[in-house]
């Protein structure tokens, strides 16, 4: 009876019961392993498990509780999978009373299939996993509580991961995602939730998704794309200090999508959010502080649209060739944005609405259009268009109004200034033939 149970699968079992320190050692070398590893109410529990075979199980339960003025509890787990459709499981639950209690896991899988779970919550949780292979890879982490790091890397392809630290809107004080994904059709989901969180991830084939969810305090991201077809969604909803994005992508066909809500906004902090791209798309918002975006978008069926609100804006923007399009609205405060936009059927439309505008915008080749409303304050417009359909709309509402335009090349050019006073000022220079100018001050 008992060979019939055992028919087909090996099984391990260890159960530690009530001890200072726990520790299990599990070694299986054949296909279709089942090990269950459960430590409980010890004061450091230590579970190591090598399985080599296909089709394997792991699980490990680790509960282990501290008491008061022993120390803080400490729970380890090493799991290491070598064949194909593995499974590693660990849930690691710290309710010692020592501040310092830790959870610690680490997973490393090298075959084709591999899924890795991974549940931590305490105070000092640190998860790890490996994997390594050609195929559909995928890992799972949710860690709650405080000081939570999660290092993921996935080498294959259709690799899926998913970081949850506040599981889903809980506590995640102090946390650190680092996800590095080599392969194709990849994709990385990262929640964060409380403060002073940090996210880094790495995407280097084609077809790859990320998205992050951010709330609250001191976020960061950093998302690094080289494929081609890969899209970025960032949300951040961070309050005292918080936001920044820096993303880089080089492939054909990206997409960036971001939004942050409130206090110290930046998006390309003076270098990254390089798109090189084809049928490239970015689209930024961010409401409230310390606002900035930077930028850069090289080549075919580009457009970039921001929206900023409320304190000190800044945008700079430049996009090269093709079907152009930008778009800016910053509304009051401190607006200023520079805009460099390079050749084909191009289109500008800015509107800083109040406070301490600026704007200079450069134009090159074809249809051209620009329309800049900056509806008060210390307003200021240079744009420089050349060539082709062109025509440019400046209204500049009052206060220390300025502007400047220039049309080179092409007939039929057109200009339209109205500032409704103040200390108002304006030039125009347009050069071809059949060209129309007026301005109305």
């Amino acid at each position: 009876m008992r060979k019939k149970l055992m028919a087909g699968a090996a099984l391990a079992l260890v159960m530690a019961s009530p001890a200072f320190a726990n520790s299990s050692n599990v070694t299986q070398n054949d296909n279709a392993q089942l090990a269950i590893v459960t430590q409980a109410d010890g004061l450091s529990g230590s579970s190591d498990i090598e399985q080599s075979g296909e089709d394997n199980k792991a699980y490990v339960d680790q509960s282990d509780t501290a008491a008061t003025g022993v120390g803080p509890a400490l729970n380890s787990s090493d799991i290491e999978q070598t064949g194909a459709r593995n499974v590693a499981d660990v849930e690691q639950i710290n309710t010692g009373a020592g501040s310092a209690a830790e959870n610690a896991s680490g997973i490393a899988q090298s075959a084709d299939d591999a899924t890795a779970f991974v549940f931590q919550d305490g105070a000092g949780n640190a998860s790890g996993i490996s994997q390594s292979a050609a195929g559909i890879a995928s890992s799972d982490v949710k860690q709650v509580g405080a000081d939570n790091i999660s290092n993921i890397t996935q080498d294959g392809n259709n690799g899926i991961v998913t970081v949850d630290q506040g599981f889903t809107t809980g506590a995640s004080e102090g946390s650190v995602a680092d996800v590095t994904q080599s392969g194709n059709d990849g994709t990385v989901n990262v929640f964060q939730s409380g403060n002073a969180q940090t996210t880094t991830v790495f995407q280097g084939g084609s077809d790859n998704l990320a998205i992050i969810d951010q709330s609250g305090d001191a976020n960061e991201a950093v998302v690094d794309q080289s494929g081609d077809e890969s899209i970025v969604v960032i949300t951040q909803i961070g309050s005292v200090i918080g936001s920044s994005v820096y993303v880089n992508q080089t492939g054909d066909n990206s997409a960036f999508d971001s939004m942050q809500t409130g206090s110290e906004n930046t998006i390309g902090a003076l270098a990254d959010f390089l798109q090189s791209a084809d049928n490239s798309d970015v689209d930024i918002e961010q409401d409230g502080s310390g606002n900035s975006v930077e930028g850069s978008q090289a080549g075919t069926a580009n457009e970039i649209a921001v929206a900023q609100s409320g304190t000190g804006q800044s945008a700079t923007i430049t996009q090269a060739g093709r079907r152009n399009l930008t778009s800016v609205t910053q509304s009051e405060d401190s607006n200023i944005a520079t805009i460099d936009q390079i050749g084909r059927d191009n289109e500008i439309l800015l509107t800083q609405a109040g406070d301490n505008n600026s704007a200079s915008i450069t134009q090159e080749g074809l249809f051209n259009a620009t329309s800049v409303d900056q509806l008060g304050a210390d307003n200021e417009v240079v744009i420089d268009q050349a060539g082709n359909n062109g025509l440019i709309d400046v209204v500049q509402n009052a206060a220390g109004a300025y502007a400047e335009l220039s049309q080179s090349g092409g007939t039929g050019n057109e200009a339209y200034v109205i500032q409704n006073s103040d200390d108002a000022v304006a030039f125009v220079s347009q050069t071809g033939s059949n060209n129309y100018a007026f301005i109305n001050q």
